[in-house]
């Protein structure tokens, strides 16, 4: 898609969580937010309504996830702090005792891995609703959030900060060449043959995320994603790609 400006924001928190759908006894995160995750934080930033019930909304309600659906938006994510991960014990409600008289429930401990000191640089693009872009980006610019963000889990607060409206040019590598692409790189959308040029001293980690939920929370795509932890650029044999004037190549999810 071509959009006439990208919204750029970076989105820290001292913890975050993004879990991955694969663990169940001790939870691990993601290192990036997916790209459903980011949906719900513009949600949530625009105030647009919850469900009532599972799975029911306000008659004439579009669900955050329709709303920032692949057809309608794209999100590119970039790795500011490097990726850091402590294992921190949390306090649950024991629901093996009671699931429904909660004072007779009781406490259990689990180990959560968690991301902290996490910064990320968000690049968004909406299409056909530019009323709904300008309302963004002016809340994000004034940090006048409907409901408050959080990375993954309600205590993680998230600090939301604009950095940037910019024109995003698509560019077609029609010489098959390695681009450097200062985003997660969505592997499905590579097609050639050792697609990546790795760097040894690099760190780097793929991992298969949800990319695109349904309004009942079904996910309805997975993609293997990789990432550079360190936030170093990866260098992708990509068949197109946007190139944003000072903050380089970006690749949407």
């Amino acid at each position: 898609m071509i959009y006439k400006e990208i919204l750029i924001f970076e989105i820290s928190s001292e913890y975050g969580h993004f879990r991955k759908y694969n663990t169940t006894t001790s939870p691990l995160t993601y290192s990036i937010p997916t790209r459903t995750a980011i949906a719900g934080v513009l949600g949530a930033i625009l105030g647009m309504e919850r469900e009532v019930a599972d799975g029911i909304y306000p008659e004439g309600a579009i669900p955050v996830q329709e709303f920032f659906s692949k057809a309608n938006s794209d999100i590119a994510i970039q790795i500011i702090n490097p990726v850091k991960k402590e294992n921190v014990a949390m306090n649950l409600i024991n629901t093996k005792k009671s699931f429904y008289d909660l004072t007779k429930a009781g406490r259990t401990q689990i180990e959560f891995e968690l991301l902290k000191n996490v910064r990320y640089r968000v690049y968004f693009g909406l299409k056909n609703n530019e009323a709904t872009f300008n309302e963004l980006t002016r809340r994000i610019k004034a940090k006048n959030h409907y409901f408050s963000p959080y990375l993954g889990l309600a205590q993680f607060t998230a600090t939301i900060d604009f950095v940037d409206l910019k024109q995003a040019k698509l560019i077609e590598n029609t010489r098959k060449q390695f681009v450097e692409i200062n985003t997660a790189v969505n592997l499905s959308k590579i097609k050639e043959e050792q697609p990546i040029d790795f760097d040894y001293s690099a760190l780097y980690s793929a991992n298969n995320m949800p990319i695109e939920m349904n309004r009942n929370r079904e996910v309805q795509e997975y993609s293997e994603v990789l990432i550079e932890k360190n936030g170093l650029p990866v260098k992708a044999k990509v068949e197109n790609y946007y190139r944003i004037d000072n903050y380089g190549n970006i690749l949407f999810l």
